[in-house]
């Protein structure tokens, strides 16, 4: 398979992700939904890692593994305190930003791509500009909550996201499911201590079907995760990261649908955008 097209359903498996985490916000502690998703795709990774015999622990993949799942963690509890203060479609726009740590990356690297997929890219980063400036320069007013501290969460989430995705994917080459495996560790041990010892945090309101959504949400981390490491271990991490920037659309998409939050005209310009640079990339 392509690693454009892993790129691609890496896309869509990480905005099912977001989605999820975003399903519960305010209603769980977002302790209690690391705990669960990072512990889900635990599993998968262990699962897939057994099945395909390439479940390997490697002397210095796994350092690599447990920084990557530090910055995981900040960067995914960043974005649920912006779930929490604002709207899901313009943090996770916002949180898109961190494409531009791998792109920054990828230059560095000297990696280079064909005109078409240059077109493509520069197409896409049109779209995701379309889709998500006129959301960060929403200031706010009596009719508009102030998206400030949303946005600045939002950035944070990008900032530690993107470091992550370089530091995992320098750490990948060996096993990557037994590094993304280990990257899981930190998530689970703060958040599991955070639950333990810290006042004022519990697993009050994780119902079964809390459960049941969280798993599914951290499943679709694991599966985009693989799609988007085994993309970049193929390709140029700079193209994969720049069309995993639409996974955020896919989320605004399922909160427009399930928590009825309104999309402008600009938003679905944005989507035509994105579509035609991401069939210019894939074709």
């Amino acid at each position: 398979m392509s690693y454009l097209v892993l790129a691609v359903a890496s896309a869509l498996f990480l905005g099912v992700w977001k989605f999820g985490l975003s399903v519960y916000r305010g209603k769980v502690s977002m302790y209690a939904v690391i705990l669960v998703s990072a512990a889900a795709a635990g599993v998968m990774y262990v699962v897939l890692g057994l099945l395909e015999q390439g479940l390997t622990l490697n002397r210095e993949d796994v350092p690599k593994g447990l920084v990557g799942g530090l910055l995981n963690f900040a960067g995914t509890l960043c974005i649920l305190k912006a779930f929490a203060r604002g709207k899901v479609g313009i943090a996770v726009g916002v949180a898109a930003l961190y494409i531009l740590v791998p792109l920054t990356y990828s230059l560095y690297l000297g990696e280079h791509v064909t005109p078409r997929i240059g077109v493509g890219i520069l197409l896409l980063l049109a779209g995701l500009a379309t889709f998500y400036v006129p959301h960060m320069r929403d200031t706010g007013s009596p009719d508009r909550p102030n998206v400030r501290p949303t946005i600045l969460l939002a950035l944070g989430a990008a900032l530690f996201w993107g470091l992550a995705i370089v530091v995992l994917d320098v750490g990948t080459l060996t096993s990557l499911t037994g590094t993304m495996a280990t990257s899981q560790l930190p998530q689970l041990a703060i958040a599991g201590g955070v639950l333990v010892f810290a006042a004022g945090q519990s697993l009050h309101g994780v119902t079964r079907r809390v459960v049941a959504v969280l798993v599914g949400a951290g499943a679709a981390l694991a599966l985009g995760n693989i799609a988007f490491f085994y993309a970049s271990n193929e390709g140029d991490i700079g193209v994969v990261s720049v069309i995993g920037a639409m996974s955020p659309m896919v989320t605004a998409l399922l909160a427009a649908v399930f928590f009825k939050e309104r999309l402008g005209r600009s938003d679905y310009v944005a989507f035509a955008i994105v579509l035609v640079g991401a069939g210019l990339v894939v074709a």
